[in-house]
């Protein structure tokens, strides 16, 4: 029997993500399992329960004025829902290759503590979650992209919460609500408009002028780009002499939705390649300082 048009559940992915997902399975066939992760995790951004989590939360009164929105904050989450959410990621991310597949025993592991596992992750507390995958018995570094991963939901829907809430003049390097590094620049717009773009949360800021977002240098001497030879409009690769940080900058016509920034990262990793062939790196994530608390909804 036939399902009419009635009856197939709308796509939770943006139309924009769903091509790009579309274009990377063209372009990258041998990435097909990290993508179906990675697709996963967008998909479970869109469900309600979490946007329940992010209305229950509470920010703190004594945030700084440079501090991001979650800066001390308190999230309550559903405990079934986080425990089941995180046992499936670490479940979906052991297949996406052999060095991911100590995952497998994580996700089944008694000593898994889910609502930790966000906050670790949330807070990139990187210590703690070498020490989570010691006790796992899982590879430290799966452990900590797979947490990452966990954690996407929970922040895009804080983010589309309280992302109204974001000073206007926010020009620091790091993102105003959860308080990571930008993984993208757009250059929006018809006028070019730089604006930076979070991978974790979808959060979308300006920072005018010519200024390192890790180190805070600014000026011709001691900025430039890498420039490839096709594309060279579209697509390029900020460089800061001063931090040896990078970041890949995009033209777009209009802002990317949230589910979109992580697919358009990976869709450019060859700019990656170009700057880490000239010994340029990504900073490591930033920890939010004072950290999120992660309550169970109920405590």
């Amino acid at each position: 029997m036939r399902r009419s048009a009635i009856d197939t559940p709308p796509d939770p992915l943006s139309a924009g993500a769903r091509r790009q997902i579309d274009a990377l399975l063209a372009a990258q066939p041998e990435a097909a399992s990290w993508l179906g992760v990675l697709s996963a995790v967008l998909a479970e951004s869109a469900a309600p329960r979490w946007e329940t989590m992010a209305s229950a939360t509470r920010l703190s009164p004594e945030r700084a004025p440079a501090a991001p929105l979650l800066a001390g904050a308190v999230i309550p989450v559903d405990p079934r829902a986080a425990e089941r959410w995180v046992r499936e990621v670490l479940r979906i991310a052991a297949d996406a290759g052999p060095e991911a597949a100590s995952l497998r025993a994580a996700a089944e592991s008694r000593d898994l503590a889910p609502l930790d596992m966000l906050a670790m992750a949330i807070n990139a507390e990187g210590d703690h979650l070498d020490a989570a995958a010691i006790t796992l018995g899982a590879s430290p570094e799966a452990l900590a992209v797979a947490a990452g991963l966990a954690s996407i939901p929970l922040l895009q829907a804080v983010r589309r919460r309280f992302g109204a809430a974001v000073a206007a003049h926010w020009s620091e390097g790091y993102c105003p609500v959860c308080g990571d590094w930008p993984l993208l620049a757009e250059q929006r717009g018809l006028e070019r408009a730089r604006r930076l773009r979070c991978g974790r949360c979808g959060s979308d800021w300006a920072q005018p002028g010519i200024r390192c977002p890790y180190c805070n240098v600014t000026g011709h001497a001691a900025r430039a780009a890498l420039i490839p030879e096709t594309d060279s409009e579209a697509r390029r690769v900020e460089i800061c002499y001063q931090c040896r940080g990078y970041l890949k900058s995009v033209s777009t016509l209009r802002a990317w939705a949230g589910d979109e920034i992580p697919l358009a990262d990976m869709a450019t990793v060859d700019l990656d390649l170009a700057a880490l062939a000239r010994e340029y790196e990504r900073p490591g994530p930033r920890t939010l300082r004072p950290g999120v608390t992660v309550v169970t909804a109920d405590g």
